[in-house]
């Protein structure tokens, strides 16, 4: 139940991100480019969790 919370965290990020992204100022747009790097980091290893857990249990 916990990792699909931080799945839905990471996609509601992704997708406010995306609006700094679309912004006119460059800071905001690096920082938004920033923020969608490191949540994309953070889904891998939360998938990461989620196939080694499975793995456990197989």
């Amino acid at each position: 139940m916990m990792h699909i919370l931080k799945i839905a965290a990471v996609i509601i990020v992704i997708s406010y991100a995306l609006r700094l992204v679309n912004a006119q100022s460059d800071v905001m747009v690096f920082g938004g480019l920033a923020v969608i790097g490191m949540s994309l980091y953070f889904l891998f290893s939360v998938f990461g969790q989620v196939i080694n857990q499975l793995k456990s249990k197989l």
